[in-house]
């Protein structure tokens, strides 16, 4: 038993030796990051000289983060007016005319495909028939039409595209055509609104024109209209102002507006009810009266059972900044103001929804900021992730997988 001991020892200690000299150096394992689940789109500087950073977070509520040394700069790839499906970004360069689909791996997006785009003058609004088939419309030069594309996603082809028939005639004193971001397919069509406007001046006819309009032909079968406002919602890449709900139902805002009559038109929600190709006449919601406040540019979200958050901003400032409300969509109704959350900075698409939960994104300028989660469900508000630095603006939120 002795001798065998012995020899072990031997054994072991020649081998130490041999390791000792074969590498100096210590053997040190290499930690396994954490892969991100999410992105926070950070943005520093202002137009135009603005860069557009992307930090992958593995959770949003808890833990922190902070850019430096770790954001990925995409400014000369994308920027924050994406579409984002299945951990994909896609995107319309209108500067170079391209469309491309991106993923954001090993620290860089990177491109999976791009070709050329010339269908429209600009993306105006988009949405989705199925996972792999994207509609997106848009203005043309001169605002005579209304142009579509409609995209296989997967092999990243355009199936077809034109221009949709039946519009709406326009007004002899306004006679250009505006498309909004508000389109959503329901029912087996597609629903958006138009208004029309003076080329010279930039007012508004004062009239929402909210179409039913058929898929693929992209042909109107009907024209809602009100009077009440001339807005439409704003473009979908960069804000969120239409969805439709569990029960099948429409609702959008018309968070873009412009002068009417001399006067701002207010900025409203409606509806169209599962079944139907007009707007609900029963239902209308002037924001600003029921709230007190005035509607931000595009962040209207369905939080489910009912309820959708919407922000706002607290002054009429040019530099106002916002905060955050929940109402009760199908009645119109406010429930509460989310006190709980900073009053922060103006920004985009800084909130993401989830399982009836609201991600935001809130810049209170002090340099140590934070991911504020609302829970529909309790109607409670709690601290997530810290964001340490100083940035201009939090402009979305996106899931990475």
């Amino acid at each position: 038993m002795f001798k065998f001991n012995k020899f072990l020892l031997g054994a072991i200690a020649i081998a130490a030796t041999f390791i000792s000299c074969s590498d100096d150096s210590p053997v040190t394992e290499t930690p396994e990051t954490e892969p991100s689940s999410f992105a926070v789109w950070a943005q520093l500087g202002s137009w135009p000289n603005t860069n557009y950073y992307i930090m992958g977070v593995s959770s949003l509520t808890e833990g922190s983060f902070k850019l430096e040394g770790n954001g990925i700069d995409v400014t000369t790839v994308l920027n924050n007016s994406v579409i984002t499906k299945g951990g994909f970004y896609y995107f319309y360069n209108t500067t170079e005319a391209k469309f491309g689909k991106y993923k954001i791996e090993n620290g860089k997006a990177t491109v999976v495909k791009e070709f050329p785009f010339t269908y429209m003058l600009s993306l105006a609004g988009h949405t989705w028939i199925d996972d792999n088939t994207l509609v997106m419309v848009g203005g043309v030069t001169g605002g005579k039409a209304v142009n579509y594309a409609i995209i296989n996603t997967n092999d990243m082809t355009v199936t077809r595209s034109g221009s949709v028939s039946g519009l709406p005639t326009a007004p002899e004193s306004h006679p250009l055509t505006r498309v909004g971001g508000d389109i959503q397919y329901k029912d087996g069509k597609l629903f958006f609104s138009v208004i029309h406007y003076n080329g010279s001046d930039y007012t508004l006819y004062k009239q929402l024109n909210t179409l039913a309009v058929s898929y693929p032909d992209f042909a109107v079968t009907k024209t809602s209209v009100d009077t009440r406002t001339a807005g439409l919602g704003n473009t979908s890449g960069y804000y969120a102002t239409s969805f439709v709900d569990e029960a099948g139902d429409m609702y959008f805002i018309t968070s873009w507006n412009g002068i009417a009559d001399g006067v701002n038109t207010k900025k409203s929600i409606y509806r169209i009810k599962k079944g139907a190709d007009i707007l609900d006449p029963t239902y209308y919601m002037d924001v600003e009266a029921e709230i007190g406040f005035v509607p931000s540019s595009g962040l209207f979200m369905n939080l489910g059972n009912g309820k959708a958050i919407i922000k706002y901003m607290t002054s009429a400032d040019v530099n106002a900044k916002t905060r955050f409300s929940i109402i009760n969509i199908t009645t119109g109704k406010e429930i509460r103001k989310l006190t709980e959350v900073p009053e922060a900075a103006s920004s985009e698409r800084n909130v993401y929804v989830e399982d009836g939960k609201a991600y935001i994104a809130a810049l209170s300028g002090t340099g140590k900021d934070y991911i504020w989660i609302y829970d529909a469900a309790t109607d409670k508000v709690t601290q997530g992730l810290r964001l340490e630095g100083g940035y201009t603006s939090f402009s979305r939120i996106d899931k990475l997988n």
